[in-house]
């Protein structure tokens, strides 16, 4: 898409339109879908880890893939099923090329260190047919794969997934017509096999945990910075590595892309957004969801006036941080007016 700043506003026939292209350059293109109420929990049924190459082969004929809690769950369970027999196909198949993939280290050189995000890209799962991946067997069908969606709204989820070696927290992203993982928040088991840690509750003795309390206020500074036109107060919610994108449709070629805010320009959304809307920051909406917190992973959603946003936070040195998003702007019909 060109820059909107290059664009004269003599390009566009009238303010309405000219203030339309503003809203899908800062937010991204709004979709028609929207489920909500998914949580679930199931040890899915065995799949032939063949039924995922198939999926490839699909996929090159354009078929689109239904938005549905099921398809999702599908999407993952071939992810997780390629990982344990090592199919290195299948896992690109169900991955963006640009996965956001991160997690919380405390070591260093194998020594001990501050915490501090580690990232990994898709060109790692190369390692995946190799016996580094610990997680690999015999049969794929008949490893830990407990799947929980916790909401779709129109292209995007957001889910969790306990395999034989992690537990993953997840952004699915509709991408060119599948179903792809374009976030990924993962707590690594010491052993294939051990017990996952366990989730933190929201409430200790009728109140709020004070994980819970953390990320609830890290989650409405955020949106209330925006509000308030202070960039620096949206800025320090996020980790400087921050990953925030949303997916956006090129109708010249007719293709699907990833559009990335940086850190660095995150801030200069904070100080300019409102200036376009007048949102009240004592009253403008701000809705979030803590759908699961354990151990240094949170997985929260937070709906503002015009967008949504689905976070990964990671508990660093003490402090929760945002460090993924996926984002969208919310159907017209359900923006809060000024």
């Amino acid at each position: 898409m060109q820059p909107l700043e290059s664009l004269p506003v003599q390009l566009f026939t009238n303010r309405r339109q000219y203030e339309q292209q503003q809203i899908r350059t800062i937010h991204g293109y709004p979709s028609i879908h929207r489920h909500r109420d998914l949580n679930i929990r199931r040890h899915t049924r065995p799949r032939n880890i063949s039924t995922a190459r198939s999926a490839i082969t699909e996929s090159d004929s354009k078929a689109s893939e239904p938005i549905t809690k099921q398809a999702i769950t599908d999407a993952i369970e071939e992810y997780v099923r390629a990982r344990y027999a090592g199919d290195l196909e299948t896992l690109r198949a169900r991955t963006h090329p640009d996965i956001a993939r991160r997690t919380v280290a405390d070591t260093y050189w194998e020594q001990p260190s501050k915490d501090w995000v580690k990232p990994s890209t898709q060109e790692q799962l190369s390692f995946a047919p190799t016996s580094l991946n610990k997680a690999r067997m015999d049969n794929p069908e008949s490893g830990r794969c407990d799947i929980q969606v916790f909401d779709i709204t129109q292209r995007t989820a957001s889910a969790a997934v306990e395999m034989e070696d992690a537990v993953d927290y997840l952004h699915m992203i509709h991408f060119d017509g599948r179903w792809v993982i374009a976030d990924s928040a993962v707590i690594n088991l010491d052993n294939p096999g051990d017990t996952p840690p366990a989730i933190t509750e929201s409430e200790t003795a009728g109140r709020q945990s004070r994980d819970h309390k953390a990320i609830e206020k890290l989650a409405r500074d955020y949106c209330v910075g925006f509000y308030q036109i202070n960039g620096k107060k949206v800025q320090r919610t996020c980790h400087t590595g921050l990953s925030k994108r949303v997916v956006e449709h090129a109708d010249t070629g007719n293709f699907d892309y990833l559009r990335e805010i940086t850190y660095e320009e995150i801030e200069i959304l904070g100080n300019t957004f409102n200036k376009s809307f007048g949102f009240n920051p004592d009253t403008a909406r701000v809705d979030i969801d803590i759908y699961e917190v354990r151990e240094n992973v949170a997985a929260v959603k937070m709906t503002g006036t015009i967008w949504f946003d689905y976070f990964h936070m990671l508990k660093l040195n003490g402090k929760w941080q945002i460090v993924n998003i996926m984002f969208e702007t919310l159907p017209r019909n359900q923006w809060e007016k000024a």
